[in-house]
């Protein structure tokens, strides 16, 4: 069995190890086989070719048949394929959630405890630190409205928005018809989508008692603006105004193909 290093490579990125790879590229060549056919080709110790071709199963890429001897079967590479992205995407988001989580957290404790009840956030990178950091801490309720200028940041947001749904929080997002339909697709899995072509501006309210309202750009530094606020008076607020852009006339159900 030969199997090109870049093959090997691309499979082991996608959480296979090198015993792994060499199993499943043997069961392809060979169809269904019993562990010892595959240690004997796949040239790995019989020692360890069951925990191989066990961590296969469970990674949904073989199959095995209730025999005696026991029958491994190799999933078509494209099902394969499509378990390992799946696989690796759920890890990374799971990653990336508990890494922006602590972060965030060591971040909040090194600001100033006693906090005005606004904040001016500069920069866009500023006002996303803020965003992704609400969306962490939200618990029942995120209330979103995204104007298209958003759409390069959209992919950032839905891990966060994932793991609001798999908390049971219900997300609302309130954007633009000119935000590219594919991006529409992704919040959409996640949250309940309205599209309407005036807005005024962006924000976020999370739980009612937090708020995120965009300012546009200060002239004097050409760089978005925006209030931060946990503010219950100003969050009930901004609630209420989303609530009637949510219901009123122009706000339509997204019709994604």
């Amino acid at each position: 069995m030969s199997v090109g290093e870049n093959v090997e490579e691309a499979l082991r990125f996608l959480g296979l190890s090198s015993n792994e790879v060499k199993a499943y590229i043997t069961l392809l060549q060979g169809g269904s086989m019993t562990a010892s056919e595959v240690s004997r080709q796949a040239r790995i110790p019989y020692s360890k070719v069951y925990d191989a071709l066990e961590s296969l199963r469970k990674k949904g890429l073989v199959s095995q048949q209730r025999s005696r001897p026991v029958v491994f079967t190799p999933k078509p590479p494209d099902t394969a394929i499509d378990e390992l992205r799946l696989r690796y995407e759920a890890e990374r988001r799971e990653k990336e959630r508990i890494a922006l989580e602590s972060l965030m957290n060591i971040y909040s404790r090194g600001r100033l405890e006693e906090k005005p009840d606004i904040w001016i956030l500069r920069g866009e990178s500023e006002i996303l630190s803020h965003v992704k950091n609400i969306l962490l801490g939200c618990r029942s309720e995120l209330l979103m409205v995204l104007p298209s200028q958003i759409s390069p940041y959209v992919e950032s947001l839905v891990p966060l928005l994932a793991t609001l749904k798999e908390k049971g929080a219900k997300s609302m997002i309130l954007t633009s018809p000119d935000l590219p339909e594919e991006s529409v697709k992704h919040l959409s899995r996640h949250a309940e989508i309205r599209l309407r072509k005036t807005m005024y501006g962006g924000g976020i309210v999370a739980d009612e008692r937090e708020v995120v309202l965009l300012l546009g750009a200060a002239k004097e530094e050409n760089s978005p603006l925006a209030i931060w606020a946990q503010h219950p008076s100003l969050a009930a607020f901004a609630k209420d105004y989303f609530v009637f852009l949510w219901n009123s006339q122009g706000t339509i159900r997204p019709e994604l193909k």
